[in-house]
């Protein structure tokens, strides 16, 4: 197991006229390479509104498996092209939402070090939408 630093930008369309949310994670981490995936463990803080919420990400080279546990339970999973459903818990509930992946790019070396960029929607019990673009760099 190897500690290592990431920063974790995720960026958001909140209406119409493209105005966005924008959310910037730089944090300690800890991955294991396995025999055709990474795993990378994080803790979630203050900033991304998830504290107490350990964050995994299962990384191959053409999907990423999102875990989240803690306060915020979920998992996400993004495949360029394909869609998954998953149910998002949080102290407010219980929300279906569905992830359209629309591009998946891994830049990482056989060190794991390097750029993942991603852009999905979000469909939010099968009717509200949103546009996102997450971007991981390991380092």
């Amino acid at each position: 197991m190897n500690n290592i630093k990431m920063k974790i930008i995720t960026v958001q369309t909140i209406d119409d006229a493209g105005n966005e949310d924008i959310i910037e994670l730089i944090t300690e981490a800890s991955m294991e390479h396995e025999h055709d995936y990474i795993i990378v463990n994080y803790d979630e803080s203050d900033i991304t509104e998830s504290k107490g919420t350990r964050t995994r990400l299962k990384i191959y080279k053409d999907r990423l498996i999102v875990t989240k546990v803690g306060a915020l339970s979920s998992r996400m999973e993004f495949e360029e092209s394909k869609s998954y459903s998953n149910l998002y818990t949080t102290p407010y509930g219980t929300f279906d939402l569905n992830f359209n992946t629309i591009s998946y790019k891994n830049g990482l070396d056989e060190h794991g070090k390097g750029t993942i960029s991603i852009e999905y929607k979000i469909i939010f019990s099968g009717s509200e939408e949103s546009y996102n673009k997450m971007i991981i760099d390991i380092f």
